[in-house]
């Protein structure tokens, strides 16, 4: 398996503790943070790019997915700072060569005083870390 998770986490990671004061950030799916704002970063997918394995039967490209979540519970504002947070994580998956394939909010009849985006980016990742778009 070829692995950056850690490298991917931690540019997103950083960018967004950077440039939004306050917000935490983990490498964990939740249904429901303890904290807000909350952002998480998760691998959901790592598979073999069997097209681009050559007779040597090592592998050399992945298909990646991740999924990344934005949660607000800010009492007036909570659409603006989660749409604000998560353009900051997407500039990053975007710049990092990833492509953003969902985007979805979760509606108010769940819980109201929570404001979520839902997004999953997929990218193509070869031995050096070099990233493609899928």
């Amino acid at each position: 398996m070829i692995d950056y998770l850690n490298e991917i986490f931690t540019k997103v990671a950083t960018t967004v503790r950077t440039e939004h004061e306050g917000v935490y950030v983990t490498g964990e799916y939740t249904r429901s943070p303890s904290k807000f704002p909350t952002v998480t970063l998760d691998e959901i997918e790592n598979v073999t790019v069997d097209s681009l394995v050559d007779s040597s039967d090592t592998e050399k490209y992945s298909g990646l997915s991740y999924r990344l979540q934005v949660f607000s519970n800010k009492t007036g504002g909570k659409k603006a700072e989660a749409r604000d947070i998560f353009a900051t994580a997407d500039n990053v998956m975007l710049g990092l060569g990833f492509r953003r394939i969902t985007y979805s909010v979760t509606p108010d009849i769940y819980d109201s005083t929570v404001y979520s985006i839902i997004a999953t980016y997929e990218a193509i990742i070869d031995v050096n870390g070099t990233v493609y778009k899928r």
